[in-house]
């Protein structure tokens, strides 16, 4: 449930606070899993009442602050380095109201932008210039025609790089040809010439000195520079002085107004025991009291639950351990973990009432697939914590987990509150999922065989790294065969499973295990598609089911049949690596690889359908032959 916790007005770049009361009618409703990517702290959230954005951790606290909202993830945290994470709150209706929710329930948001417009009049403006807020809600509307009109927000908003936002200029924009400047009590009024649905139809004018000017070319990126980046961040109620980043126009409601950095980690064993969620559960109490009083508290919980005492101190212990090496925990050495506890069988008892929250069963792959795979994988209980770090604008700003602190320190990442909290939002989701793991052996004799390959993802690599350099950050990994390989199949294996299996395409997710053997760690190929979403669907064994060798067979080589051909062929197969610009991708469109951003890991980019079935007959130089070659031959 979201609240208003401040409405626009600004004054002085303070949005003013609303005053207490018994209840709140409450803006309208999201999933708390949306609260910790699509609908995050700094995004625009288009309600019934207009658009708001969801406050900062500071906002939070009163709301978040129960033990029940409480959650943890060892491995996570320690990266992170926070001490817990907490879900967004559950709205309380205030008894005796109606429709009235308890505002420090609910999370709080405030109007942005504040420009709106009136349908009727095309008046433009802000609360209380010239439009009022209706006497019971949060809509504003215009007075100005007998009745009362309902407006809406304008659909322009600048932002820049770091994270800053602000209402588009208007009065600036509407005067900037003026000699005079900005008139002193300007009338603003936005209209459409009426010849075109085109943008360049539409203008701005001033009613008071006539000013006017066409809103053509506010999107080419050097259209505001003028004005300046006036360093505002509405979801903290402040303004940063001296932003020198050259501010943008976006759309309000584009994809591009926020890029959500959220970092994620599997409960894997010892983690997801049931003796270790017990402890979990209790270790913020835990871990403000003596040694000598943990034995105390552990002995009573082990009376409570039923559980021996030896196991909840073993469990005590194993954990003191494992926070004590995660002190240089990278993201790398967290998914090798993971990748290991994938490749084993694991069904742990329930202890004390408890569920365990990883179980998995392994088998050999059918015999016509064992050339490619080693292992299957059927993950029947799985849980996920994702938590909100950050987050960006304009683009995607690709970090480590362990990365993130130091991005936010240097401005890449935007914060998400004033101060550094020990907490951060998230959300646990919890599943199933098919593990596939891809042979080592055959993946280095493929590229042993062909190695013109390396020419292809020189060439990526290479427009990775201008990036990189471009955007003054450095770049996280190399961009490899072995990862466009596994990370394209595990896009087209989760199109097949939308189509074949009636799942939603947005409500699966991929995990990818890629990387070359280094000193640390032996080489890791393998993907994890799980049901991406915390509500019933794909959550009563659907994935799972597709283990069944006879029916990965059948589901595996309608992958393979179906990245033959895509209907964008010969162009998306012959695509150059070198003209793939921000995409840094080879073969790879919307009919054949792309899936929705929730369900990628890498916003649909570094993948190559070529990785698949092998170059395309017209390219120039040595042919090289695809992973699957003589499965799709």
């Amino acid at each position: 449930m979201v609240t208003s916790r401040g409405f626009s007005g600004r004054r002085n770049g303070r949005a003013p606070s609303v005053n207490a009361s018994p209840g709140v009618k409450p803006l309208g409703k999201v999933r708390r899993s949306q609260l910790i990517s699509t609908y995050g702290i700094g995004a625009i959230i288009d309600l019934e009442k207009g658009s708001f954005m969801p406050m900062g951790l500071e906002d939070w606290e009163a709301a978040t602050n129960l033990p029940n909202l409480t959650i943890g993830e060892s491995r996570l945290q320690a990266q992170l380095g926070v001490s817990h994470f907490r879900l967004p709150p559950v709205s309380e209706e205030v008894r005796g109201t109606r429709g009235r929710v308890d505002p420090l329930r609910s999370v709080p948001a405030a109007r942005f932008p504040a420009w709106h417009e009136c349908p009727q009049c095309n008046r433009i403006g802000t609360l209380d210039d010239p439009f009022v807020l209706e006497a019971d809600g949060a809509q504003l509307q215009c007075l100005a025609h007998g009745n009362p009109v309902n407006t809406a927000p304008v659909r322009f908003v600048v932002a820049c790089r770091r994270g800053h936002m602000d209402d588009f200029p208007w009065k600036w924009w509407a005067h900037r040809r003026r000699d005079a400047g900005v008139c002193d009590r300007p009338v603003l009024e936005l209209k459409s010439q009426g010849k075109s649905a085109s943008l360049g139809d539409l203008y701005v004018r001033c009613r008071n000195c006539g000013a006017f000017e066409s809103m053509g070319d506010i999107f080419i990126p050097e259209s505001v520079k003028g004005h300046g980046c006036g360093g505002f961040r509405p979801w903290l109620h402040d303004r940063q002085e001296g932003c020198t980043e050259n501010p943008r126009v976006l759309q309000r409601g584009a994809s591009n107004v926020h890029f959500g950095v959220v970092a994620s980690a599997l409960s894997i064993p010892p983690v997801s025991e049931a003796v270790f969620q017990i402890i979990e559960q209790s270790s913020l109490i835990l871990g403000g009291l003596p040694a000598e009083a943990v034995v105390h508290v552990l002995r009573q919980l082990a009376t409570q639950l039923g559980v021996p005492e030896e196991s909840l101190r073993a469990a005590y212990a194993e954990k003191l351990k494992i926070e004590g090496k995660m002190t240089n925990l990278s993201e790398a050495s967290s998914r090798a973990e993971e990748y290991a506890a994938l490749s084993m069988d694991r069904d742990d008892p329930i202890v004390g009432g408890i569920i365990p929250q990883f179980r998995n069963f392994v088998s050999e792959p059918p015999a016509a697939l064992s050339k490619w795979f080693d292992k299957v994988g059927a993950v029947s209980r799985l849980r996920e914590v994702r938590a909100l770090a950050g987050f960006t604008r304009i683009e995607p700003y690709p970090v480590s987990v362990e990365g993130i602190p130091d991005a936010i320190r240097d401005g890449h990442v935007a914060r998400l509150s004033k101060t550094n909290k020990n907490w951060l939002p998230g959300a646990e989701i919890r599943g199933e999922g098919l593990f596939l793991r891809f042979r080592t052996d055959a993946i280095d004799t493929w590229l042993a065989e062909n190695p013109a390959i390396d020419a292809r993802t020189k060439a990526l690599d290479n427009r990775a790294a201008a990036i990189a350099a471009e955007r003054e950050r450095k770049q996280e990994y190399p961009i490899t065969a072995r990862l466009l390989l596994v990370h394209s199949f595990a896009h087209a294996l989760i199109r097949t499973i939308s189509i074949d299996c009636g799942y939603s395409s947005s409500a699966l997710r991929e995990r990818l295990y890629a990387s070359d053997a280094t000193d640390q760690h032996s080489a890791m190929n393998g993907i994890l598609i799980y049901t991406g979403s915390p509500d019933s669907e794909g959550s009563l064994g659907g994935l799972v089911q597709l283990a069944d060798p006879d029916k990965l067979e059948r589901i595996i080589e309608r992958t393979l049949s179906s990245m033959r051909w895509c209907g964008s062929d010969p162009v998306c197969l012959e695509t150059d690596p070198v003209q793939s610009g921000d995409r840094i991708s080879g073969a790879a469109c919307h009919c054949c690889l792309l899936v929705p951003e929730t369900a990628c890991e890498k916003f649909n980019r570094e993948l190559d359908r070529a990785m698949l079935v092998g170059s395309p007959e017209g390219i120039k130089g040595p042919r090289w032959k695809g992973y699957f070659d003589k499965y799709v031959d």
